[in-house]
Order: structure tokens, then C-alpha cells, then sequence
């Protein structure tokens, strides 16, 4: 995304992502609605989701998508994709610098509010955000559906 003075504009590339991320959430059958914040230019998306489509059988949960495109366009994307719901369970599937894990991308969970995370290095599919949503929600089911 290209701001008016025909350089790269690190925020709207970002909520361009987000806009279609928000659009693929809500094609997932578990998600009830979606929305995205700030509305002129989101920062980040927040879906309610029905955790009971996924295996759970928690009645209410969240999806909270962050996505940041970086400072030029060939930085890699720092994003989070992270679940919580009305159990204290929370997980996500983070690409970012963690000094937990090696590496950026990795998946963290607990069980409840008090306890510390645990920290898994992963590997993603890749870095397009539309497939890398759909791959998390298949994640997501694997996860909750296990619980």
C-alpha cells in the first residue's frame, strides 16, 4: 500500500490485511461476527466465536487478529492470531520476535488467567494472510477439539 506522496504506507498496508482477515473470519462457520478497530484504518480484528463449532464445549470465545505489514514492503509481517474464551484457556499463534522461543514464529497457551504460557517454536505454511487465517482456524479447531 502506497501513501498519497507515492511512498509506502506501513499503516494502511496493514489494515488492508486486515479488512480481507476480518472478511475470511466471517466465512468460518464458528464465527458469529467480526469487526475491526479502529474503524477508519484497524489496528486490529476481533471475532466472536462460537467454540462448541470447534470441538469446545465453552459457550463464548474470541479471536483477536493483529497484523502489522512492517516498515517497508519487503519487511516480513509481525501479526498475532489469539484465542481466548470464557474458560481462562488462551492460545495464539504469534510471528514476532519472543525472547521465549527461537525464531518469530511460535504458539503460546495457558489454561487459565494465573498461569504463565508455554512457548512452542512453529512453522507456518507461509506468510499470506488469507491461507495463513484458514490454516490458524484449522489450527484452532485441531487445539480446542483435543481440549
Amino acid at each position: 500500500m502506497f501513501a498519497f506522496d507515492g511512498g509506502y504506507d506501513p499503516g494502511a498496508a496493514s489494515h488492508t490485511v486486515l479488512l480481507e482477515l476480518r472478511r475470511t473470519v466471517e466465512g468460518h462457520p464458528a464465527v458469529r461476527h467480526a469487526r475491526g478497530d479502529p474503524p477508519d484504518q484497524f489496528t486490529h480484528v476481533e471475532a466472536a466465536i462460537d467454540p462448541s463449532a470447534l470441538g469446545s464445549d465453552v459457550d463464548e470465545g474470541t479471536l483477536a487478529i493483529r497484523w502489522y505489514a512492517g516498515e517497508t514492503v519487503d519487511a516480513r509481517p509481525e501479526f498475532a492470531f489469539h484465542y481466548s474464551d470464557a474458560s481462562g484457556f488462551d492460545c495464539g499463534w504469534h510471528h514476532e520476535p519472543n525472547p521465549h522461543v527461537d525464531g518469530w514464529a511460535h504458539y503460546q497457551e495457558r489454561s487459565t488467567d494465573e498461569e504463565a504460557y508455554d512457548y512452542e517454536a512453529i512453522s507456518f505454511g507461509g506468510l499470506h494472510p488469507v491461507p495463513l487465517c484458514w490454516e490458524i482456524l484449522d489450527r484452532l479447531e485441531t487445539r480446542l477439539g483435543a481440549a
